[in-house]
């Protein structure tokens, strides 16, 4: 066993490694000496060896054919990208970066590296999460974590040091992927309360906006540029240099080629107020995904203590305006947004590898960043329309977590029911992922509306086990799905539900909550009829609550049965 475990920035644009040691991050220098590699993989023509870093990013700009990068944005699909003769896909490619960096630091530090942690955007589903363990698992480590971006920047600011209940919204603008993570300190626990973002929005894009802002002004198509590869791509390369530009100068040049026309190259001057102005529906796109984020978790934007920035394109000034306009508060900007998850993933490495005490004791729960659930039919104008999406485990919840519904058979005679599991946020299941599948066999005959009871539990590794039970018969059916569409062997099956098996306790079985079920039972059979109402609506609520397994309405129906039982047993504490 390797004696260091390395944390690992899987970025879009670039790649970080850090180990910690003696209470500080050390960053992982590659062969040119630079902390940040250029994630992009580049074939060579002649030797027909693939490399990465700055010299494939060199490749890019002069040969895009023989190129790929921001292939970060396409993890989880099935998607490939073509370098000369050959094609790869993206965990292919990230394999690659991520062998190079394991290389760099088994160079540095003197060791052999074969563990890992990783680091994805929390917004990432869980096909994309298993492709970046794919990957690192091609890069010869095994993964020991696969750690939220925006939970790694809380640590690496210390954010689980503070002596005060705190609230804080992580705003990570990477290259090409966007986070938005509330999370509450509590009683030295760091939990996750809402995410949202986009696996499709960053730095990347601004560069773009930046190249259709050049190509407007020296009123050459999109369409027609795009067919001059080469040039297309010197005019990217342009952009980016443009951007950095304009984070410290009020405007900058931008160098727009031919593109194949009688014109020469033209040299144009670009304001950042320009660059502001093409920028503004992508900052548009933020404040949506803030809205979702801050919903999701139930906080309002002045119960916030801090914003922290994440990520290299976080520097752009009219990111920085728009977060401190937005939240009404200048955001933290204390470390190098480039290479604070990298510290982080560090850190938890650490903790993985019992380094941790003291001060990197660090209790951080997750949630589900997408809804889990079966596709349902509606009726509409008198008939039934299938293909909608209902929830049985909503986003932001707590992990793990088990979940109960009730779904009905449509049909008179219906035996069968064929249940789709989906994961996605939208009503119609067609825009979200298929997770699987599982059929209910045996249903007894009789009019439409015989109920299924389904049962989903979900485990911090993206295991879910689905289970159905016919309400008349109690037959059950039951499988074990994962989230990305992998199958699931039999070894992992027995253990997940070995680990799960409390979880999936009936939660009205549980002493306390069974106390106060006989304390309000007894009382209905003792009071007058304009009491009981209430108190029966009460008790069914608390069942209710118990039987779906939401923890914060539990404690909420608990808490009001529990008062209104005191009051009817005039003031007396059960």
């Amino acid at each position: 066993m390797s004696s260091e475990i390395l944390g690992i920035d899987l970025g879009t644009t670039n790649t970080v490694a850090a180990v910690f040691r003696e209470g500080e991050a050390v960053y992982i220098s590659n062969a040119l000496g630079h902390k940040l590699t250029p994630s992009v993989v580049a074939l060579d023509p002649e030797k027909k060896q693939l490399f990465v870093g700055r010299g494939a990013k060199e490749i890019l700009s002069m040969k895009p054919d023989n190129a790929a990068a921001a292939f970060k944005r396409d993890m989880g699909e099935d998607r490939s990208y073509k370098l000369g003769s050959r094609k790869l896909g993206p965990i292919e490619l990230s394999a690659h970066i991520l062998d190079s960096v394991r290389e760099d630091a088994e160079r540095e530090l003197g060791v052999t590296i074969d563990r890992c942690v990783v680091t994805v955007p929390a917004y990432f589903g869980e096909a994309q999460r298993q492709a970046t363990h794919k990957a690192a698992t091609l890069a010869g480590m095994t993964v020991e974590r696969i750690l939220n971006e925006p939970t790694a920047a809380a640590i690496a600011y210390g954010l689980q040091k503070r002596d005060e209940e705190s609230q804080f919204l992580i705003f990570d603008l990477g290259g090409g992927t966007f986070d938005v993570c509330v999370m509450e300190l509590f009683e030295g626990l760091l939990e996750v309360k809402g995410v949202a973002g986009e696996s499709r929005l960053g730095g990347e894009d601004f560069t773009q906006a930046l190249v259709e802002l050049g190509l407007r002004i020296a009123e050459i198509e999109v369409s027609t540029a795009r067919t001059f590869a080469s040039d297309y791509a010197i005019l990217s390369r342009r952009a980016e240099l443009l951007k950095r530009q304009l984070t410290s100068w009020k405007e900058g040049q931008l160098r727009v080629p031919a593109f194949g026309s009688d014109k020469r190259e033209q040299t144009l001057t670009i304001e950042r107020a320009q660059a502001d102005q093409a920028f503004a529906p992508l900052l548009d796109r933020m404040k949506q995904a803030c809205r979702v984020a801050l919903r999701g978790a139930g906080v309002k934007i002045d119960s916030l203590d801090e914003i922290v920035l994440v990520g290299g394109a976080s520097r752009m000034p009219c990111v920085r305006d728009f977060v401190q306009s937005y939240f009404g508060k200048p955001p933290m900007v204390e470390l190098d947004p480039d290479l604070i998850v990298a510290k982080g993933a560090a850190i938890q490495a650490a903790l993985c590898k019992d380094q941790g005490g003291g001060d990197l004791d660090i209790v951080v729960t997750d949630i589900i960043s997408h809804s889990l659930g079966l596709e349902a039919s509606k009726e509409i104008a008198g008939r039934h329309v299938n293909g909608f999406f209902s929830p049985v485990i909503h986003r932001n919840t707590t992990v793990p977590v088990t979940r109960t519904s009730t779904f009905s058979t449509i049909e008179r005679n219906q035996t069968e029911m064929n249940l789709n599991v989906y994961e996605g946020e939208h009503r119609r299941v067609s825009e979200n992922h298929l997770v699987g599948a599982l059929t209910v066999k045996g249903i007894p005959k009789g009019p439409a509306g015989q109920n299924i009871l389904v049962r989903f539990t979900f485990d911090l590794d993206g295991l879910l086990e689905v289970e159905a039970t016919i309400a008349e018969t109690g037959k059950t059916f039951a499988t074990v799905l994962h989230r990305s569409g992998k199958s699931v062997d039999n070894k992992a099956v027995a253990t997940f539900q070995k680990r799960l098996a409390k979880l999936k306790q009936d939660r009205a079985e549980e002493p306390r909550n069974k106390d106060l079920l006989f304390r309000a039972q007894a009382l209905w059979s003792e009071v007058d009829e304009g009491e009981r109402s209430y108190l029966d609506e009460c008790i069914e609520a608390f069942e209710i609550a118990l039987a779906q397994g939401e923890s914060a309405t539990i404690t909420s129906r608990f808490e009001e049965l529990a008062r209104l039982c005191e009051s009817l047993d005039g003031g007396e504490r059960w």
